[in-house]
């Protein structure tokens, strides 16, 4: 795992003494090395490595591959000593000289077969072209700014600002798409005139300018259609183990990230089998030690029962039980954050609950932290939006035969559950909107989970970028289950790697998304959406592939587990600041033309008076407060106000 940047004048005379300075200036990150350059009379490239693999201590880049390209890689590819062995290459080989030999025997026409987590930049100084690769579904992203005679080039936007020529402008339009949690061009930026490379991308640049090309994406009409339903258990099983197997490549045994749910103590489960009897290091967010807390029907909030039964189960798992008594730093003073990462955090309180759980993972020396973020998406589906699919491919015995359990699993009703798993997505996203708009007085659906000016978002003209695509702001994006899925795992991931990078920067250690193997999203995307609420069971290609390794408590659990269930305890902590914050973002001009101060003034002025009172405005309070306080900091940050 490493960072690297770059800058290409194609030209002699466009160099810049300045950029050029910048590249050789130390990254932002905890564990990284010293920077080495490569430079000649056009370019100058930049790596500073850090150790999570064992190979990568083998690595000396900037490197020159066969063909005489300059070669910049992070990350790790999967199956090494098979690649090895395929390329003739001796045992032990580092990533970065693989992934170029690999390049040069197959060329970038067969991307797609080179599989791990990694980003790459070769640059040839022959041809003077950059060539910009980042895997499927990798936790890597590249961001980059061009202009008529130059390319710049790097891991993060903080690495990529060193560069004095880069633009550092925020786009308002932009920064209201992500303060309302909406994707448009998932290639964009908060900065004008920066992009970045999403993962199965692959960019080429030169003087005649810049070309994209997505070699991977899931397929949405993909299938995969097997005899019995226990076939798509164990092909389901065989799939996460190799998943999981494919994550624990570390220099040191990995840590998990681990609640009381399906997807994360699936993950652990199939590394305690992969490593046993070595141990496993377990990290667990939970509220204090009898910290009231105020109940939510259907939620339940300590995690520590399912982990210890997990642990029971698996004697070399070693849990650790992680809590603070108030706000992280994150949450109360967010510039490192800032800094690192170059962008603003949403849900700054929702990392400052884990980070006890990320300072103990980052004091035992873990260089890698395992999770199952995108396990609600992949194995553990919950089927319900495919109730949808069979409604609008006519399948109504399908419908008929699955609905009623659906419903009851959870204790629902048969209405509601069809009207917002089958009405309401398969409505019109206009005909969605204007039912909201009714209902709310005629505000804009994009502003709903946002304190955002309705006249902010008309004028930078957020509704209609989201209409152009669909979009009615409201988060149902697709009637088809299959494209809501995919829209999450690559548009709206894409926002979720640029946050996971910055906690690299800040912790020192890779987070790795066991669930976003792309064989495994591929193959869950494909089967039939029976198979996750086969006897009404909701999850249920979960819980039965999981019947082999997880304890009978947890995968009868219908309920959710509560992340930061003491959340109003952590926000009355932070009242008074964001009190004064409020007021000095009414001097911000761009804070206070997008926030609705006057609205975020009334929720401090209207308190509740104690978590029980507090939970019916969870929302406002736990969520819409805190990220337009923390999107009116990085404002402020961003235009150097000290105000």
């Amino acid at each position: 795992m490493s960072d690297f940047r770059g800058y290409l004048a194609f030209e002699t005379e466009e160099l810049s003494q300045e950029d050029r300075a910048g590249a050789s200036s130390a990254f932002l990150g905890a564990g990284l090395g010293k920077p080495r350059l490569w430079r000649d009379d056009v370019a100058v490239l930049a790596h500073a490595q850090r150790i999570v693999t064992t190979e990568d201590r083998a690595e000396r880049q900037p490197t020159v591959d066969p063909a005489g390209r300059v070669v910049l890689f992070e990350g790790h590819l999967f199956e090494p000593r098979s690649l090895s062995e395929n390329l003739g290459l001796p045992p032990h080989m580092s990533d970065s000289r693989i992934a170029a030999a690999w390049l040069d025997r197959y060329g970038f026409e067969t991307l797609h077969k080179l599989k791990g987590d990694f980003s790459c930049a070769l640059w040839d100084p022959r041809e003077r072209r950059l060539h910009l690769i980042v895997a499927p579904m990798a936790m890597r992203i590249v961001y980059w700014h061009a202009r008529p005679k130059g390319f710049w080039f790097a891991t993060t936007l903080s690495a990529l600002h060193h560069f004095p020529s880069v633009p550092k402008a925020l786009d308002p339009l932009q920064l209201a798409l992500q303060f309302t949690t909406n994707v448009g061009d998932p290639a964009d930026t908060l900065y004008k005139n920066i992009r970045l490379v999403p993962p199965g991308t692959y960019l080429t640049a030169d003087a005649r300018g810049v070309r994209e090309r997505a070699f991977w994406r899931l397929d949405t009409r993909s299938r995969v259609t097997l005899r019995t339903p226990q076939a798509y258990v164990e092909a389901a099983r065989d799939l996460l183990d190799q998943a999981v197997r494919r994550n624990l490549r570390s220099d040191q045994t990995p840590g998990i990230l681990l609640s009381g749910g399906l997807d994360s103590s699936a993950v652990a489960a199939s590394a305690a089998r992969l490593l046993a009897p070595a141990p496993l290091h377990t990290y667990t967010a939970e509220p204090p030690p009898g910290h009231p807390l105020a109940a939510r029907g259907g939620w339940y909030d300590r995690e520590r029962p399912y982990v210890d039964a997990l642990a029971a189960r698996y004697p070399n798992i070693l849990p650790h039980f992680c809590h603070s008594t108030q706000p992280a730093s994150i949450e109360t003073d967010p510039t490192p954050f800032f800094v690192a990462g170059g962008r603003t955090q949403f849900n700054a309180n929702h990392l400052g609950w884990f980070d006890p759980a990320y300072r103990a993972a980052q004091k035992n020396g873990h260089a890698t932290l395992l999770t199952g973020g995108s396990g609600n998406l992949t194995l553990s589906f919950n089927g319900l939006r495919g109730l949808g699919d069979y409604a609008r491919a006519g399948r109504l015995d399908k419908l008929i035969q699955l609905l009623p359990g659906a419903a009851r699993f959870r204790q629902g009703t048969l209405w509601g559950t069809f009207n917002a798993h089958v009405l309401l997505p398969m409505l019109p996203p206009k005909l969605r909107a204007a039912l909201w708009r009714r209902r709310h007085s005629d505000e804009a659906p994009s502003t709903k989970y946002a304190a955002i000016r309705s006249e902010f978002a008309a004028s930078i003209g957020l509704d209609a970028v989201l209409r152009a695509q669909g979009d009615d702001g409201l988060f149902l994006y697709a009637a088809d289950s299959r494209k809501l899925i995919v829209h999450h795992l690559e548009a709206q991931r894409v926002r979720t790697l640029e946050t996971t990078r910055t906690l690299r920067a800040l912790y020192g250690f890779e987070i790795r998304d066991a669930f976003a193997d792309p064989d495994l999203a591929e193959f869950c995307i494909a089967i039939p959406r029976e198979q996750y609420l086969l006897g009404g069971v909701q999850r249920s290609l979960a819980r039965r592939a999981l019947a082999d390794r997880l304890p009978a408590e947890l995968l009868s659990e219908r309920g959710y587990g509560r992340q930061n269930p003491e959340w109003f305890t952590r926000m009355t902590a932070q009242r008074e600041s964001f009190a004064a914050e409020i007021e000095r973002l009414a001097n911000i001009p761009l804070a206070a033309e997008m926030l609705d101060l006057p609205r975020l003034k009334q929720l401090i002025d209207t308190w509740p008076q104690d978590a029980a009172a507090a939970e019916s405005r969870r929302f406002e309070f736990a969520q819409m407060l805190p990220r337009a306080i923390q999107t009116g900091r990085f404002i402020r940050w961003s235009e150097g106000s000290n105000q």
